[in-house]
């Protein structure tokens, strides 16, 4: 027999399931040096055998117990030790691979040398395609959270053979094929049926590609050619419904093709292959479509909003400069007053040297200040350091050119800055160079308003102040060839091939072309300009100007914009006023190539103020309401505010981010991503090619797809609580009506959610009437499932800043405590598996303090609240939700103070039939609960406020599932928190159960099911729960067995023909119950006379429990004795009510001649052992 592996020792992160063989050898008990729990190596051979030891014992392990099975394939041990394999890090040997089936620990803890199973697959015949199906079978099997299959000492050489073999066995370990029949936590809208069909084909062709990605990596490492084996894409992605498969050899590949029959023949052999192959007739069409056509899909960036120059804050003057530095004679010599009694006249005179001094010296300094701007004369130098010394106002032409000078140079030293700032930060990966535009500095008149005058005296409220303004002027630049020597304005940052060049432009008639083989992106306004890009990419950014809305006239000129070569992209940043404008925003036609204002009266003469080259892409005003024409290119719209946009032909893609916007697609495989900021949205499709519409928001908000008319309408929800207008998509012309019957026209529509769900919706071919019809929607692709769900079956949950978010409640009794004092600003959603009808009362307690002011004020104070939902045979408490505010008492009337309550911790409740509420601070009558301190309580059904709309209710899912071995093993469950089904799987052992509390446990025999191997005997373990166990807390109901807080859950025994599970469960107090599956019956089988005082207690509980339950026709009674049978085990017979020894058989002993054993103690023993 194998010496088992602890898993115990084999730890993965989140893990909840540990499984310790029984009656295993002390060495695997105490954890080895280096390997903890893993058997030591065996003895090396000697030098020189041409057959090792290892391989001559492996051998006879192979011969006797036959091939090892894992999962659907069949690997002789020796096979595994050529391919380099480790079990939990030792060499594979007799002593760890005697078994015939693998267990999960066994799978979890396999490990292979890659440059071994290189070498195997190099020295394999051209057809063996051994290695590829094993190691995808064992990907498959193990654990997600398992280590790496592969075990090299040093890291895989990126690009090579083995390195990309490694990654797509690492994504057949994270596929799970088991979540296409996942389907309860979806919407009602959601055809089930439908979803399992196109769900299963879609990862159906994904765990098929991976496969078929394996194969083609062994066949190219076969053959070496890699000059020819190129891969297509970078990496494989982790998560389903986004795998994109690293494969499509070139000359391989084309033998995989037509070697596409025997590839699905292997795959079809696998358990991947078997499961996804019970529903897949579509699974089985689709995957041979041909693998060109399966293409990585490039996700899209929108183009953020980038602020350009902003006008400087006009510069303070020399005049306040001099006047804000240093203190006055006069406030010197007073401030040493003290000094001079003291020191006498002396004194004074030398306070009021160093006062003089500090003046000169202050004075010095700010004529110092202004040369370094300007250049002074020698007499300019002195009459400004005597005016700057007697605090005199400086000659104004000195003044003006310093204001000047210096605004020049704190202007050009500011946008230097920022330029550095955006190369070192948000465009380092992006950009190469930043050119700043040129700008001067002139002088201009403001008025400075004065806080007193006297209009009698003629005196104006303002004066007239000469201030620094900057202006950008023209920009004449060719950068064809690249940025010119010694250019002014220009800023380096880190090099790199692929960056780009940053153009700030700002106002100016600015004509620049920029450098041909860079990417551009040019940031301008105002006056009119000549731009024209380069060979790759660029972007041109306009910022709209509040004048530039307001524009009556046509401008004298208008701008040439010439994108160049590449996919280039014209923008309107900025927002339109919230006040009226004469113009609503702009009309860009990509097709006529020009740029106009749009107003609002069609009557309004079209005011053009550009021409466009060679531009792709369009990113409109945000909160404007532009028009927009595309190319017969592909083309990417951005729409930002109330647009209509009509994209043509092409294969487009449009973001829509306005509120309210209207999209023609044109003719292509159009691409549509609709944000959380639209109201209503209508596309009009022609559909003659399939279109995708991206939702940028989470399945569970949608709410209803309806026929209204011949267009398709989705309703989502809005808002935290769906409070908001909801979104309603609408899609024309899906239908044709032809005579009062309407007919489908458009059934190439494709819909994806923000969590990665993807969406068929099921359309009727037609509709004979003229209503409104809801319609289904079918799941192609499953998207991200929801966090795992912390279980809440009994007892007490302290909720932290690291603990579970979400908690199921599952039907039963007894009271939930659910404390969240020791968290602040925490969201949690609570599943409540009953209906929002089913709520009973709400109560809510809380202590008050009251406080009398001297001024007859009160000041109230709140503590300890604490509420109580009550729904049927449960009360759930919840603590600390609900506190006293941490703000500044206000006045709630009458003279009372106080703080009020709110919401400490969010939280969410959703129930079983869709309906969810937000827990809400309670309203307080402050005039009551000041008139009596202490405890108060009342009715508060108004802290469930009913949020909008239908939510999905989502229920435990397997979150950890276990292959047992096929030898007795103790299992435990430890978790503070279980979360979701922790799932057993027997091999026809023996296993002892000890589950933590509010744990959901399923037990399976995998064997036993299929008909093909006996059940296996479980006995479940109560002394790890937190509560006290006894038998009226042990109930089965179908096949659901309930323990306190603990759920499990067995097969079903409909079938006749499959092996009934064995259980057992051991209470608190010793006792063992015999749970029956066939007859739903829980009887008490062993009894512990311990827990009773005196034997006259136990014959009265025994009388008790016949009257109330079922127990075993014969009762062990365990450390019980009598000295009428030494040595002999006491039996209760509870068909015919009497005592009895099991030696001699049938010797009845009568209760006065039974004594309770109180010293030594007698484990429980469960039937059959």
């Amino acid at each position: 027999m194998a010496k088992p592996i602890d898993s115990s020792h084999l730890q993965r992160p989140g893990q909840a399931i540990y499984v310790t063989p029984i009656d295993a050898p002390p060495l695997l008990q105490t954890p080895a040096t280096g390997q903890p729990g893993t058997p030591p190596p065996p003895p090396e051979a000697p030098a020189g055998d041409a057959e090792t030891s290892s391989s001559r014992t492996l051998k006879s392990l192979d011969k006797r117990l036959g091939a090892l099975r894992i999962g659907e394939f069949a690997i002789t041990r020796v096979e595994l030790e050529i391919m380099g394999a480790k079990i939990a890090g030792r060499a594979i040997n007799a002593d760890n691979a005697n078994i015939k089936t693998a267990d999960q620990a066994f799978l979890d803890a396999l490990s292979f040398n890659p440059d071994a199973v290189e070498l195997r697959i190099r020295s394999s015949e051209p057809t063996d395609s051994t290695a590829a199906t094993f190691l995808f079978e064992l990907a498959c099997k193990r654990s997600i959270g398992a280590p790496p299959v592969f075990d090299a000492g040093e890291p895989l050489a990126p690009g090579s053979p083995m390195e990309r073999f490694n990654r797509l066995v690492d994504a057949a370990q994270k596929i799970d094929i088991h979540r296409v029949d996942v389907y309860d936590h979806l919407p009602p809208w959601v055809s089930k049926a439908k979803s399992s069909v196109l769900s299963g084909a879609g990862v159906g062709l994904q765990a098929y590609g991976i496969y078929s990605g394996m194969a083609g990596v062994a066949d190219a490492i076969k053959t070496g050619d890699w000059g020819e084996a190129v891969f297509n894409g970078a990496a494989v992605a982790t998560e389903l419904g986004s795998l994109i498969i690293e494969r499509g050899l070139t000359k391989t590949g084309e033998a995989m093709l037509k070697s596409n029959g025997v590839i699905f023949q292997r795959f079809s052999t696998t358990s991947a292959g078997k499961v996804l192959g019970r529903g897949a007739g579509l699974f089985a069409s689709a995957i041979t479509l041909p693998f060109d056509i399966i293409g990585a899909v490039k996700s899209f960036n929108a183009a953020a909003a980038s602020q350009g120059k902003e006008a400087q804050d006009h510069y303070v003057s020399g005049a306040m400069s001099v006047a804000g530095a240093g203190v006055s004679i006069a406030l010197g010599l007073a401030a040493l007053a003290g000094f001079g009694n003291i020191a006498g006249p002396a004194g004074i005179v030398a306070a009021a040297v160093l006062v003089l001094g500090a003046e000169i010296y202050r004075a010095a300094r700010i004529v110092d200040d202004i040369d370094d701007y300007i250049e002074l004369s020698a007499h300019q130098r002195l009459r400004s350091g005597w005016f700057a010394f007697t605090r005199q106002e400086l000659d104004q032409d000195v003044l003006d050119r310093y204001k000047v000078a210096k605004a020049l140079s704190d202007h050009g030293r500011q946008i230097e800055r920022s330029a550095k700032a955006l190369l070192e930060g948000a465009y380092h990966n992006y950009v190469e160079y930043v050119v700043n535009g040129s700008f001067n500095v002139t002088l201009q008149p403001v008025k400075h308003w004065k806080h007193q005058w006297d209009p009698a005296a003629g005196e104006q409220p303002f004066t007239i102040a000469h201030e620094p303004v900057v202006l950008e002027t023209v920009d004449v630049i060719d950068a064809r060839d690249g940025l010119p020597q010694n250019l002014d304005g220009l800023v380096t940052g880190t090099r790199g091939d692929d960056k780009g060049i940053l153009w700030r432009l700002g106002d100016g008639h600015d004509r620049i072309t920029g450098v041909k083989k860079k990417s551009n992106f040019f940031i301008y306004r105002g006056d009119p300009k000549t731009l024209v890009g380069g060979d790759k990419d660029d972007e041109l950014h306009y910022e709209v100007t509040h004048a530039e809305l307001d524009r009556e006239l046509p401008p004298a000129a208008i701008s040439h914009l010439d994108g160049g070569d590449g996919s280039d992209l014209l923008s309107f940043t900025g927002r339109r006023p919230a006040t009226d404008t004469r113009q609503q925003g702009y009309d860009i036609n990509l097709q006529r190539g020009d740029v106009s204002l749009h107003s609002a009266g069609s009557a309004t003469a079209e005011i053009k103020m550009a021409q466009i080259t060679s531009i792709e892409n369009v990113s409109t005003l945000t909160g404007g309401a532009s028009r927009v024409t595309g190319s017969d290119t592909a083309n990417r719209i951005t729409a930002n505010g109330l647009d209509i946009v009509d994209a043509a032909a092409g294969d487009d893609t449009i973001i829509i981010r306005g509120t309210h916007c209207r999209v023609t697609g044109g003719a292509g495989q159009d691409r549509y991503f609709i944000t959380d900021t639209c109201v209503e949205t209508t596309i009009i499709e022609d559909g003659e090619q399939s279109s995708l519409i991206e939702f940028g928001w989470p399945l569970a908000t949608i709410q209803r797809w309806q026929v209204i008319g011949t267009s398709l309408v989705v309703r989502s929800l809005r808002g935290e609580d769906g409070e908001l207008p909801e979104h309603v998509l609408t899609i024309e012309n899906v239908y044709q009506d032809l005579n009062g019957q309407r007919s489908i026209r458009n059934h190439q529509l494709l819909f994806k959610t923000r969590d990665g769900y993807e969406l068929l919706p099921v359309l009727p071919a037609s509709l004979n009437d003229a209503d409104d019809h809801d319609v289904e929607a079918a799941l192609t692709v499953q998207g991200r499932l929801a966090p795992a769900l912390g279980i809440l079956n009994g007892g007490k949950v302290s909720v932290t800043h690291t603990s579970a978010r979400h908690y199921f409640v599952p039907r039963g009794d007894g009271k939930i405590v659910f404390d969240a004092s020791a968290a602040q600003k925490t969201t949690t959603t609570i599943y409540l598996d009953c209906n929002h009808a089913d709520v009973g009362d709400v109560h809510i307690n809380y202590d008050t303090a009251v406080r009398q002011g001297v001024s007859g004020y009160s000041s109230l104070i709140y503590s300890n609240v604490n509420l109580s939902l009550f729904i049927p045979n449960r009360v759930i408490n919840l603590v600390g939700v609900i506190s006293e505010r941490h703000a500044a008492t206000f006045n709630s009337g009458g003279g009372i103070f106080t703080n009020g309550l709110h919401m400490a911790n969010q939280v969410v409740l959703i129930f079983r039939d869709g309906k969810s509420c937000r827990v809400i601070a309670p309203r307080l009558d402050y005039a009551q609960d000041v008139k009596r301190a202490g405890l108060q309580g009342h009715n508060a059904r108004d802290c469930l406020k009913l949020r909008h709309g239908q939510y999905s209710f989502h229920a435990p899912r397997i979150t950890e599932q276990s292959l047992l071995p096929a030898h007795n093993a103790r299992i435990e469950i430890k978790a503070d928190t279980p979360q979701g089904i922790y799932a057993l799987q027997g091999q026809s052992a023996e296993y002892e159960v000890f589950p933590a509390s509010n744990a959901i446990i399923s037990l399976t025999t995998p064997g036993a099911d299929a008909k093909t191997a006996d059940a296996s005997t479980w006995t479940i373990h109560t002394a790890n729960m937190k509560e006290t166990i006894t038998g009226s807390e042990i109930r089965l109901k179908g096949t659901t067995l309930y323990l306190g807080s603990v759920i499990v859950k067995l097969p079903n025994t409909e079938d006749p023909d499959v092996p009934v599970e064995t259980v057992h469960v051991v209470s608190s107090s010793g006792d063992v119950y015999d749970i029956n599956l066939v007859f739903e019956v829980v009887r008490l089988h062993e009894l512990n006379a311990q827990a009773y005082t005196s034997v006259k207690a136990l014959c009265e509980d025994l009388n008790a429990r016949r009257a109330r339950h079922p127990l075993a026709g014969v009762v062990r009674v365990r450390n019980i004795f009598t000295d009428k049978a030494v040595g002999a085990n006491v039996l209760y017979n509870a068909t015919h009510d009497y005592w009895s020894v099991d030696n001699p058989p049938g010797y009845r002993i009568a209760p006065e001649d039974l004594s309770i054993d109180l010293e030594s103690i007698r484990l429980p023993r469960v039937p059959g052992k």
